[in-house]
C-alpha cells in the first residue's frame, strides 16, 4: 500500500494560532535523536531564525526560515526508513506519532535535511542529504562520506507560509518564551542538552532563560483524577511572556492544549504581584501517562470527552451505547478540576489577599446597595472565588443574583425530596432535623425575596418623584404617560405583564389583587367583554371577570383609573365625568366567559370605583366642588359618590399619591436602612 505525502499534508490539521508547532516538532526530534545517541557530554541543540529579506531593515520583520541542528544519532538507515514510512511506529517509545514531519509541510514550502551520522555496521561517519517536499514525486537522497568529526543533523524549515508567518512572534525573546513553555518538563531534566536560539542580531541561552524566567519559583504538585496520576508543575513568570495565566495540558513532554486560568478562576483574570519580585503570570503544566496515551496524531488535542453541553435525556439504548463508548474515560473537565485545586493551593497567599479585598467590597455593597442579599453573607466563602477582582457594582449584583437563584433552586429540589419522603419516614429524628433545616433556610430566602421587593418599591417611588419634578431645562413637568407606565405598562393587559412590573400599590394596595386589568386599550378590543365603544380607560380593572375564571361567577366590580398631566390647567371635560362615561360604556357592553359565551353581570348597577390622579388646580377644584365633592381630611384630594351609577370616586393629587405611598412603605424602608 502506498501513502500520498501530498494527501497527508492536505489532511493534516494545523491551527493558525499554532505557527511555531512545526519548529517544536523539529526540536523534539532533536531531543529524541540525542536520547537515541546515548548519554555523553557536549550534546547540544541550536535553533536559528532567519527574517524575510526586504529593503526594510527593521528588526521587526517576520521570520521566514528556521534551522534546527542537533548532535544526536541523525538520519541513520533505520531512521531514514522510518521517516519514509507513514504512521511509522519507530519512535513510539519516545511518544512519536509518525506525523510530525507533515506538520512541517503544512506551514513551510519545503524542508532541507543534512545529517552526519554513524553507520551501524562499522561506526563510520556518513552524510545523508535530501529535501522533503509536499509532493508524491521521488526525491533524490545523497549518501556519502562525511567530512565532519562528529554527528550533526540540521533540519531547515524554508518558506514560511501565510497565515502562519503573520501569526508567528517577531522577537527572539517571545519565541524563546514559547519554546521553553512548550518543553517545560524537558528543561526540568538536569541531563537536558544545551539549547540556544539565535537570529542575525543575537543569541539566547534557553537553559539560562528557563532558570531565570521559569525555574526560580517553580513548584510541583501530584494529584489524581478518575483514578489516574497526574503531575502539575507551577511556574511564576516575571517580566517576560504572556499577560494571561495559563493551564497547559502536555503529552510526551510537549504542550498540547492551553486554557486561560482566568476562565475558571476569576481571581486569575489579571497579573498577580509578588511583594519582592513584582508582577507575574502563572503557568501550570499538567502531564501524566493518561494524557500521553490520549493525545491525537497532530498533538493538537486529546481523544477524551471535554465539557459537552447539557442535552435532553437520550433513549435508554443510546445511554447504554455511550456508556460503553466512554467506559473508563476521564474527561478533560475532571482533570481540570484536579489541576485547579493544585493551582489554588499553590497560589493560596495571593488568592487569599484578593479574596479579602473582595469580601470587603461585597459586604459594603450589600450594606449600601443590596440589603436583599444579606442572607448570602454567611455563605460568602462558598462563592467568593467566583467574584471578579475589583468587581464593579454591576458585577457584584450579577454574582449575588446568580447565587441567590441557585440557592432557591436547591431549596426547591430539597423541598420536593422531603415531601416525597414524608409518607415513608424510616428515621423520624433524622427526617425532623432535615425538615427543620429546610424551614430555616427557606425562611431566610423568603426574607431575601421580601427585601428585593421592598428595594423595588423604593426605586419605583424615586422614579415617580423624579417624574413629578419640574425639569429645570424645559420648565415642564413629566407627561402622564410616564407616570402611567410606572404604575402599569401601557397598551397591555394583566395577562401580558409580570407581577413585578405591576405597581398599582402606588395608588391603593388593594388594587394589586385583581383578576383582570387592561391598560390604555379600547373597550372594543378587550377579550373579557363585547363592546362597540372605542373609549380607552387609562386603566380598567375587572374583579373576577368571567373570561378569566373556570366557573361562571359574574362580574361584581369595576375600577377605572385616569391619569392627567401634572400641572394641567384646563379640561374640556372634567375627569370625573370622563370616568363616569367609561363606566356607562362597560355597563352597555356584554361580558364573556372563558369559552367566549355572553353572560350576565352580577347586576345592572355593578359597583364601580373611580380614581382620578391629577394636580388640583383652582379651576378643577371649582368644578369638583360644584359636583358636591368632599375634601379629604388632608386637603390633598376629593371624594364622592354617584348613587345612579353606584360609583365611588376619588380625586387624588400627585402630591398625595407620592406622600401616601411613602408613608405606607416607610417602616419597610427603615427596616432595610433605605430611608
Amino acid at each position: 500500500m502506498k501513502a500520498s505525502v501530498a494527501g497527508r499534508v492536505r489532511n493534516t490539521s494545523l491551527p493558525r494560532t499554532r505557527p511555531l508547532l512545526p519548529v517544536f516538532e523539529a526540536v523534539i526530534n532533536a531531543f529524541q535523536a540525542i536520547e537515541e545517541a546515548g548519554p555523553r557530554t557536549g550534546h547540544a541543540i541550536r535553533i536559528h531564525a532567519d527574517r524575510e529579506q526586504s529593503l526594510d531593515e527593521s528588526k521587526n520583520r517576520p521570520f521566514e526560515r528556521f534551522s534546527i541542528s542537533d548532535t544526536g544519532a541523525g538520519f541513520t538507515d533505520a531512521n531514514y526508513e522510518s521517516f519514509n514510512t507513514v504512521d511509522s511506529p519507530y519512535k513510539v517509545r519516545y511518544g512519536g506519532k509518525g506525523l510530525g514531519r507533515f506538520v512541517w509541510l503544512k506551514a513551510f514550502e519545503q524542508v532541507r535535511i543534512d545529517s552526519h551520522f554513524r553507520r551501524a555496521s562499522d561506526s563510520v561517519l556518513m552524510r545523508r542529504r535530501f529535501d522533503f517536499l509536499p509532493s508524491d514525486d521521488e526525491r533524490p537522497c545523497v549518501v556519502q562520506d562525511s567530512d565532519q568529526a562528529a554527528p550533526l543533523t540540521t533540519v531547515q524549515l524554508v518558506g514560511f507560509r501565510q497565515p502562519y508567518r503573520q501569526e508567528c512572534p517577531r522577537t527572539l525573546d517571545a519565541i524563546a518564551h514559547r519554546l521553553v513553555g512548550h518543553f517545560l518538563p524537558l528543561f526540568l531534566n538536569p541531563r537536558s542538552p544545551s539549547l540556544s536560539l539565535t537570529d542575525e542580531d543575537g543569541e539566547i541561552d534557553l537553559q539560562a532563560y528557563f532558570r531565570e524566567h521559569f525555574e526560580a519559583l517553580a513548584t510541583r504538585h501530584a494529584f489524581k483524577a478518575g483514578g489516574h496520576d497526574f503531575t502539575l508543575h507551577g511556574f511564576r513568570l516575571h517580566g517576560a511572556g504572556t499577560d494571561h495565566h495559563e493551564l497547559i495540558y502536555g503529552a510526551h513532554y510537549r504542550e498540547v492544549v492551553t486554557e486561560r486560568l482566568g476562565r475558571y478562576l476569576p481571581n486569575l483574570s489579571n497579573r498577580l504581584t509578588d511583594p519582592d519580585r513584582g508582577p507575574f503570570t502563572y503557568l501550570a503544566f499538567v502531564q501524566g501517562k493518561y494524557l500521553d496515551e490520549k493525545v491525537n496524531a497532530e498533538r493538537t488535542d486529546f481523544s477524551i470527552p471535554r465539557d459537552p453541553a447539557p442535552e435532553p435525556d437520550p433513549p435508554v439504548e443510546k445511554q447504554a451505547a455511550d456508556a460503553d463508548l466512554f467506559a473508563g474515560e476521564v474527561s478533560l473537565k475532571t482533570i481540570r478540576e484536579g489541576a485547579l485545586s493544585a493551582v489554588t493551593a499553590d497560589l493560596k497567599p495571593y488568592l487569599d489577599e484578593i479574596n479579602s479585598a473582595k469580601e470587603k467590597a461585597l459586604t459594603t455593597y450589600i450594606a449600601e446597595d443590596g440589603p436583599q442579599y444579606r442572607v448570602l453573607l454567611k455563605y460568602k466563602d462558598e462563592f467568593i472565588d467566583q467574584v471578579p477582582p475589583a468587581a464593579s457594582k454591576a458585577e457584584l449584583e450579577m454574582t449575588l443574583h446568580r447565587q441567590l437563584y441557585q440557592r432557591q433552586v436547591k431549596l426547591k429540589e430539597e423541598g420536593g425530596r422531603i415531601l416525597a419522603e414524608a409518607s415513608n419516614v424510616q428515621n423520624p429524628q433524622e427526617f425532623y432535623e432535615r425538615f427543620d433545616k429546610f424551614v430555616t433556610d427557606e425562611n431566610e430566602i423568603g426574607k431575601t425575596a421580601l427585601a428585593q421587593y421592598v428595594v423595588h418599591r423604593r426605586v419605583i417611588l424615586d422614579l415617580l418623584e423624579k417624574a413629578l419634578s419640574l425639569d429645570p431645562e424645559s420648565g415642564r413637568y413629566g407627561l402622564e404617560k410616564t407616570i402611567h407606565s410606572l404604575v402599569f405598562p401601557m397598551r397591555r393587559t394583566s395577562d401580558d405583564v409580570p407581577f413585578a412590573q405591576q405597581n398599582l400599590w402606588i395608588i391603593d394596595e388593594r388594587l394589586t389583587f385583581h383578576s383582570f386589568l387592561s391598560s390604555d386599550l379600547p373597550l372594543s378590543a378587550l377579550p373579557a367583554m363585547e363592546s362597540e365603544s372605542d373609549n380607552r380607560p387609562d386603566i380598567l380593572i375587572f374583579n373576577h371577570p368571567l373570561a378569566f375564571t373556570e366557573d361562571a361567577h359574574p362580574l361584581n366590580s369595576i375600577v377605572v383609573i385616569e391619569f392627567k398631566k401634572p400641572d394641567r390647567a384646563s379640561y374640556s371635560e372634567d375627569p370625573v365625568s370622563q370616568a363616569y362615561r367609561m363606566i356607562r360604556d362597560v355597563h352597555a357592553g356584554k361580558l364573556k366567559d372563558r369559552a367566549g359565551r355572553l353572560v350576565r353581570a352580577a347586576s345592572q348597577t355593578i359597583p364601580a370605583y373611580c380614581y382620578v390622579v391629577c394636580d388640583l388646580t383652582p379651576a378643577l377644584e371649582t368644578r369638583v366642588q360644584d359636583m358636591g365633592g368632599r375634601r379629604t381630611p388632608d386637603n390633598l384630594g376629593y371624594y364622592g359618590f354617584n348613587e345612579t351609577l353606584n360609583a365611588y370616586y376619588e380625586i387624588i393629587s400627585y402630591q398625595k399619591i407620592l406622600a401616601d405611598a411613602k408613608k405606607r412603605n416607610r417602616i419597610l424602608f427603615e427596616k432595610l436602612n433605605l430611608q
